[in-house]
Order: structure tokens, then C-alpha cells, then sequence
């Protein structure tokens, strides 16, 4: 993936080297990623049961790391595919997947899906758009190997100040364990350029959702004095998209 070389690349490497830290660490900022994937899992099921795509439905999860999201849904009864470029986060995703689930995990390049064209019933982009150079590539990826009416779910940050603060400078002071660059705010995407780029791939944005911590409960407070993640710290949905932002798109027909 071309490398922006005016700017910081991000760091996708750390992930590869976490092991079991990715279920059991709490002062690595991969633990938010982990109390975050709760509330995403939610509103992924609710956006999948709302479109009619039930269980049973073919399911891929690009950039799924060590299987928060997809060893959860495929033991609800959805047959998932789940891809990453980094071997150690599928060793451990294979580790920690449920015995009787239909899941499987591979190793591949975002912009060269190894997968017939409309394979899928649901993509998911789940904190992977702002970790590639050519976010506008992967979502057309993405889109073709979606069937027709299928749906993209996806969850990124907005190129805004206060982003910044929340997705990198907060997180190094509530996490101990910070590798250098995790994010590089010049990847984090605006919600009006993401539907440009799903426009572009054929598909079509349904709506954006905010997310945010929960700021006014003891858990933030708690991780930020102590700088070890509370196991409940939260998330919650807002109005407001000037942070991270959920949404879903829709595979056009033609």
C-alpha cells in the first residue's frame, strides 16, 4: 500500500506482535479497541436484522484483527470470513473463535480480495478505513464483492480537532502502552468524502452514526487516573459525527 510521503505512515505493524494482549491487556490502547468493539457489535447486528440479512448470510470482515467482531457474529449464526494482513491477529482470532461457529480466517490484501465478484451478503470496514493510504480503493473492493442489495458497514474517525484529541492524544494519556503513530490524522476521513467514495463504488450511504466514550461515567475517569482501561468502560451513540462515526451503504442494483 503507497505510503504518503509527506506525512507519517500509520502504524499497522504493532498489531501483529500483540498475541494474547489483544483479550487480556488493559493498559494497551488495543483495550479500547476492545471495550469499543461491544457497542459496534450491537449496531452491527441491529443494521444487519433491520436489512433482513439473517443468520445463515455470508458475512466479510476486512481488517478483523484478532475477531472481536466476527468470532461474536458468526456465533450468532452468520457464516463469516474474516481477512487481515497480519498473521499473528489471525492466530490469535482462530484461537479465541467459538468451537462450533462457522468462521474462517485468511490472510489478504484489502485491494485485492481473493473472492468472486458478489460473494457476500454484508461487508464490514470496521477501523480499517483510516489505516490505508487509498481508503476510496478498498471500498470499491469492498463493493464488489457484495451482491447486489448487500450492505457495507463501516467505522472511522472524522478529520476534525477534536478527533485528533480523542483518537490520539487522549488515548496516550488513558493508555500506558502507545506505539508510535496507531493513528495519523491525515487518514482519518470526513463523512461527506466517504460517501463520494461509496458513490463512486456503486453504493449508496444509507446513514452515518456518532459514537463517543461515555465521558461522564466513573470508568473514563477511572482509565484516565489510573491509565489502565476499566473492563467497563463504554461507549455511546451520538448526534454529533465530529469524532468516530458508524454507518452502513447499500449495494446498488445497477
Amino acid at each position: 500500500m503507497t505510503a504518503n510521503t509527506l506525512q507519517p505512515a500509520v502504524n499497522n505493524q504493532f498489531y501483529d506482535d500483540l498475541g494474547e494482549r489483544w483479550y487480556n491487556d488493559d493498559q494497551h490502547i488495543i483495550a479500547l479497541l476492545r471495550a469499543e468493539s461491544r457497542l459496534k457489535l450491537d449496531y452491527v447486528q441491529n443494521i444487519l436484522r433491520k436489512n433482513q440479512v439473517d443468520s445463515g448470510s455470508r458475512l466479510l470482515d476486512i481488517g478483523c484483527g484478532a475477531g472481536f467482531l466476527s468470532n461474536r457474529l458468526a456465533e450468532n449464526g452468520y457464516h463469516v470470513t474474516g481477512v487481515d494482513q497480519s498473521a499473528g491477529s489471525l492466530d490469535v482470532a482462530r484461537r479465541h473463535a467459538p468451537a462450533s461457529a462457522l468462521v474462517d480466517y485468511q490472510p489478504a490484501d484489502a485491494y485485492q480480495l481473493p473472492f468472486a465478484d458478489a460473494s457476500f451478503d454484508a461487508v464490514l470496514l470496521m477501523d480499517f478505513l483510516e489505516h490505508v493510504d487509498e481508503p476510496g480503493r478498498a471500498i470499491a473492493e469492498a463493493s464488489r464483492v457484495l451482491k447486489p442489495h448487500g450492505l457495507m458497514i463501516f467505522y472511522t474517525f472524522n478529520r476534525t480537532l477534536p478527533a485528533k484529541f480523542l483518537a490520539i492524544d487522549a488515548v496516550e494519556l488513558i493508555a500506558r502502552d502507545c506505539p508510535k503513530h496507531f493513528h495519523v490524522w491525515h487518514l482519518f476521513i470526513k463523512p461527506d468524502e466517504l460517501k463520494v467514495m461509496a458513490d463512486k463504488a456503486g453504493l449508496n450511504v444509507a446513514e452515518f452514526q456518532g459514537l463517543r466514550p461515555r465521558f461522564l461515567e466513573w470508568p473514563f475517569w477511572s482509565s484516565l487516573l489510573k491509565r489502565r482501561v476499566h473492563p467497563d468502560f463504554g461507549f455511546q451513540f451520538t448526534g454529533s459525527l465530529k469524532l468516530g462515526y458508524m454507518g452502513y451503504a447499500s449495494k446498488n442494483l445497477y
